[in-house]
């Protein structure tokens, strides 16, 4: 399972409106990661498919559209580089 990264837009969106969007897309699955910026109104979403296209119809299910959207092949969080 390949993993991806999205960014979208957010507008104004206080606290309790983002934790409830956050309790619906992980409710749905698939979600590994919610991250959002208050002050750049953008929303970062890390989560799981099997390809561009399946990637594409998760986010159209969870009804977020996103500015881009990147699969992701390495990672580190330690100095050493993962392939995923």
């Amino acid at each position: 399972m390949a993993r991806y990264l999205s960014l979208h837009a957010l507008g104004c969106l206080p606290k309790p409106a983002f934790a409830a969007l956050c309790r619906s897309v992980f409710a749905a699955g698939g979600a590994r990661r919610i991250l959002a910026g208050q002050i750049s109104e953008q929303l970062l979403v890390e989560f799981d498919a099997t390809d561009a296209n399946a990637a594409a119809a998760w986010l159209r299910e969870r009804k977020l559209t996103p500015l881009w959207v990147m699969r992701v092949d390495y990672c580190s969080d330690d100095g050493e580089v993962t392939e995923l």
